[in-house]
C-alpha cells in the first residue's frame, strides 16, 4: 500500500494550499464570524470552479471523478485553513446517492452538486428519528450540516421495519430549519423538524448507503482534522523558535520539544492511516469501512491534544481572542464529537473487526 502522496496528489495539494492562502486565509473566517454568515459564496464558487465539489462524482454527471484519495488531499488542506464551506455536506450527499444507486436521483441531483450550484445535505448522523407514512415524513434530526443553506435534503426515515431515503426540497411545506450555535466557527449546523413533509422516495438499499456515508464521514473528517493538527503543530513549532525564556528559545527546553515531537509522531501515524483509508476507498472497497474508522480514531484525540498544546505553548497570547489558537481548539473539540463521539467510533470499529458468523 502507498502511504505517501504520489506526484499528481502533491501537485494538487499545492494548488489547494495556494488557494487557501490567497483566497481564504484565516482573516476570512473572522469576517464570517463578525457577519454571522456560514460561508462566503464567492469562495464556494471558486472552490467549485476548481472541481472540488465534484471530486467523487462521475464525469457523466459533471464531476471530475478524481476519487476519494484526492478528496482526502483537498480536505486536509481546507481543514488546515479552517475554510468554511458546504463541501463536506455535499460530498456526503453525493456519496450516499452514488452508493444508493437510484439513477434518476443521481441524474437529477449530482450535476448540481458537482457544479456547486445545488447545496445538498444528508440529514443523518445526529440524534432524532424521522418516520414515514407513505411519502409523508414526520420527525426531527439534529444537528444537520449546512441545513439552513441547503437546497435539498436526503432524509433517512423509518418505514415499518425498513429504512428508506427520501429527497426533500428545502421549500417543502412543514419543513422547519433552526440554525444552531456551533462551537466551531467554520461549521454551520441546524436542527431539522418535519411535520407531515412531502418527500420523494428514493430507490435502492438505504441501509447500505447510510453505512457508506458513515464511513465516508470518518474519512472526510479525519482528513480535515489532520490538516488542522498540522497547522497547529506548524505554528507552535515556529513560535517555539522565536519565543525566548531565560535567554533561550523555548523550543530548546526538553519539556517543549519532547511534547512537540510526540505530537508530530502522532500526526505521522494518523497521516499513514488516512492515506490507507483513502486508497482503500478507491481500490479496496471491502477494507474501506475498517480503514476509515482507524483513520478517524488515530487522528481525532491527537488533534485535540495538539490544539491544547498550541494554546498552552503560546503562553498568555495563546488564550487571547486575537490569536488563532482558539479557532483550532474549538474546531478540534467540535470535530472530535461530530457524527458520534470516541466511544461510538470504537464500538463501530469493534463491530467491523468481528468475524462474520458461521
Amino acid at each position: 500500500m502507498a502511504l505517501i502522496l504520489n506526484d499528481d496528489e502533491e501537485q494538487f495539494r499545492g494548488s489547494v494550499r495556494r488557494f487557501v492562502t490567497e483566497r481564504s486565509p484565516l482573516p476570512k473566517l473572522r469576517e464570517l464570524m463578525s457577519s454571522g454568515r456560514p460561508f462566503d459564496p464567492d469562495t464556494w464558487k471558486q472552490l467549485s470552479g476548481l472541481g472540488l465539489a465534484g471530486l467523487v462524482i462521475p464525469a457523466e454527471y459533471g464531476g471530475t471523478e478524481a476519487g476519494y484519495a484526492v478528496l482526502a488531499v483537498a480536505l486536509t488542506e481546507l481543514g488546515g485553513g479552517l475554510v468554511a464551506s458546504p463541501l463536506l455536506a455535499g460530498t456526503l450527499a453525493a456519496g450516499t446517492l452514488l452508493r444508493l444507486g437510484d439513477q434518476q436521483a443521481q441524474a437529477r441531483l449530482l450535476p448540481g452538486i458537482a457544479s456547486g450550484d445545488l447545496i445538498a445535505t444528508l440529514a443523518s448522523g445526529g440524534t432524532g428519528t424521522v418516520r414515514a407514512e407513505g411519502d409523508t415524513l414526520t420527525g426531527e434530526i439534529s444537528p444537520v450540516l449546512n441545513a439552513a443553506e441547503a437546497d435539498v435534503f436526503l432524509v433517512p426515515a423509518v418505514d415499518g421495519d425498513a429504512t428508506v431515503l427520501f429527497e426533500v426540497a428545502a421549500s417543502a411545506p412543514g419543513l422547519e430549519i433552526t440554525p444552531l450555535p456551533s462551537l466551531d466557527h467554520s461549521r454551520a449546523l441546524a436542527r431539522v423538524r418535519l411535520a407531515a413533509v412531502p418527500g420523494q422516495r428514493l430507490a435502492g438499499d438505504a441501509s447500505a448507503a447510510l453505512d457508506f456515508a458513515a464511513d465516508l464521514a470518518n474519512l472526510a473528517i479525519a482528513a480535515e482534522q489532520l490538516g488542522g493538527m498540522a497547522a497547529c503543530l506548524a505554528m507552535t513549532a515556529e513560535y517555539a523558535k522565536i519565543r525566548l525564556a531565560f535567554g533561550r528559545p523555548i523550543g530548546s527546553f526538553q519539556g517543549v520539544k519532547h511534547r512537540l515531537a510526540e505530537l508530530w509522531t502522532s500526526w505521522e501515524l494518523a497521516h499513514a492511516a488516512l492515506r490507507d483509508a483513502a486508497r482503500a476507498a478507491d481500490e479496496r472497497p471491502a477494507e474501506f469501512p475498517r480503514a476509515a474508522s482507524v483513520a478517524r480514531i488515530a487522528v481525532s484525540a491527537s488533534y485535540v491534544d495538539a490544539a491544547v498544546a498550541t494554546v498552552q505553548l503560546h503562553g498568555g497570547i495563546g488564550f487571547t481572542w486575537e490569536h488563532d489558537a482558539h479557532l483550532y481548539h474549538k474546531n478540534a473539540i467540535s470535530q472530535h464529537a461530530l457524527f458520534g463521539g470516541p466511544s461510538e467510533r470504537l464500538d463501530r470499529l469493534t463491530a467491523q473487526l468481528a468475524p462474520a458468523p458461521g
